[in-house]
């Protein structure tokens, strides 16, 4: 049984410090609106069916979860909508739900909404493909009383509290979701719990207000206004001028230049989620791809030290692996960092038999931060290993996923602080075939369904360490460049910090 936890109690009782005992007037007076410079603007607001970093962040101040990660302590897991919650036998979790939460339209949080977030209706329904992918194994959601409900699960799922702590795991409003017309409409209004609501959701700016009635207090911040500024020089410009209060995804070369200026800083480091590349061998690769010593020559090249160092004024890291301390228990802390050896990378590209055919490398500018800059000094390692890789710049990624790939860049978000958040939720049988990577390593798989179905810590550490060695050393389907880092820019008389998940949260926990 989890109980409430310190850091919830305080926010409830800002609730109602909020409600009883300062006047609406004070809040309205003192609280500032502010407006954050963003790269980019999602269509919508969609939880549950898009899951990107220039997504979730707005998401984030819309909606809540049952259970929350406290990014002031390590991620640990606390009280969200949930005041408490059971396991059994890692099949079932009842949840005490909260009483009194409001949302935006006014309508009091209850289990139907809970179970009707997570019911096979929902799930099977246009729309939330995320949620259906996350949450597969829901077998049954059941209403208890008006405030609990149990979700049981088709089979043992290690990742319970996990799983219900992240994306996709946002509640939503049973009779706004089904009066919409179509998930697109409702994705327009979305109506959630969180501390802000939506004012407007146009093509090139959101607006954001403060919901006075959020369950753990009102917002220090009146309201938010999100803008689409694509250009890195027009977001710090903006940050430079006063037009912005935040901007996001700066660039480590640009860090100077923003604190040229004295009223702004920098601030950010490291994140959840690591930059990899994949190694494609099904029919849209060059063949030379299915050689498992080609692979290798092109890992062995790669200096990811200098990257980080070069790009990324040593912010960024090079993990031992794909997986974080924050994994706990799981975290294989003795696991190798990947290895350097050009000498080594020239022995195993001798073995492949490469003739010095050219290695297509498709690249889609302004989506994954330092894109080009980071393909650009990989072209010349390869390049010193013998290797002829091409930079081929693309438009869209149907054109990257449905036309020729050999190679290609790939972000890694650390959904769940567990191994089975990357390794096995990207690249399980099913996705290869739905993907066409032509890769399967029977060892990685065995390790991946020990993964998804045994609850011991230790058997779990000991199949994700085989699952590295073979994803990434034995047979590589792909390798580790750095641990990504999330930089943003902001006035210094702005109390906001950032967290190692790309959320904005402007809440009243953390401003």
């Amino acid at each position: 049984m989890i109980l409430l936890s310190r850091k919830s109690f305080l926010k409830g009782m800002a609730g109602v410090l909020g409600t009883s005992m300062i006047p609406g007037s004070v809040w309205a007076k003192d609280r500032r609106a502010i407006t954050v410079g963003v790269q980019r603007l999602p269509k919508n607001i969609s939880p549950g069916r898009d899951t990107s970093d220039f997504s979730v962040p707005i998401s984030y101040n819309i909606f809540d979860k049952l259970i929350e990660p406290d990014f002031h302590n390590k991620m640990a897991l606390g009280p969200g909508l949930a005041k408490s919650w059971s396991i059994e036998g890692h099949r079932e979790v009842t949840f005490k739900i909260r009483e009194g939460v409001k949302f935006h339209n006014g309508d009091t949080l209850s289990a139907e909404d809970v179970a009707f977030t997570f019911s096979k209706e929902r799930r099977e329904s246009d729309g939330p493909v995320r949620l259906s992918q996350f949450f597969s194994n829901v077998a049954e959601t059941e209403v208890l009383d008006a405030h609990t409900v149990r979700i049981k699960m088709s089979g043992v799922d290690p990742l319970l509290e996990q799983r219900f702590s992240m994306w996709s795991g946002e509640i939503v409003n049973k009779r706004a979701y089904k009066a919409a017309a179509s998930y697109g409409d409702w994705a327009l209004n979305p109506v959630g719990t969180g501390p802000f609501k939506v004012v407007k959701l146009g093509s090139d700016t959101f607006t954001l207000e403060a919901f006075d009635d959020y369950w753990g207090g009102k917002p220090n911040i009146a309201s938010i206004r999100f803008v689409e500024v694509p250009e890195v020089s027009g977001r710090i410009a903006g940050l430079a001028s006063g037009d912005f209060d935040l901007i996001t995804v700066v660039p480590a070369d640009q860090i100077s230049t923003i604190e040229n200026y004295g009223d702004v800083e920098v601030v950010g480091g490291p994140g959840a989620k690591m930059r990899i590349l994949i190694f494609n061998q099904g029919k849209f690769a060059n063949p030379i791809m299915k050689n498992v010593h080609m692979r290798r020559a092109l890992s062995y090249s790669i200096d990811r030290q200098i990257i980080v160092d070069a790009l990324f004024a040593g912010r960024a890291s090079v993990p031992n692996g794909l997986q974080l301390p924050s994994f706990g228990e799981i975290y294989d802390a003795d696991y190798p960092k990947p290895i350097y050896d050009l000498e080594r990378a020239k022995e195993e590209l001798k073995k492949s038999g490469y003739q010095g055919e050219t290695i297509d490398y498709p690249l889609l500018p302004n989506v994954i931060d330092t894109e080009i800059a980071v393909a650009e000094v990989l072209r010349e390692m390869w390049k010193a290993a013998g290797i002829n890789v091409e930079m081929q710049i693309r438009e869209n990624w149907k054109q990257i996923t449905k036309g020729q790939h050999s190679i290609r860049n790939m972000s890694a978000t650390m959904l769940w602080q567990d191994p089975a958040t990357v390794l096995w939720r990207l690249f399980k049988p099913s996705v290869m075939k739905r993907r066409g990577w032509g890769w399967k390593n029977d060892a990685f798989n065995a390790g991946g369904s020990v993964l998804e179905s045994e609850p011991d810590k230790l058997k779990r550490r000991g199949a994700f360490t085989q699952m590295m060695t073979e994803w990434e050393t034995n047979d590589p389907m792909g390798v580790v460049l750095f641990q990504e880092v999330w930089l943003y820019g902001k006035k210094k008389d702005f109390d906001w910090k950032p967290y190692s998940l790309p959320y904005l949260d402007f809440g009243p926990n953390n401003v």
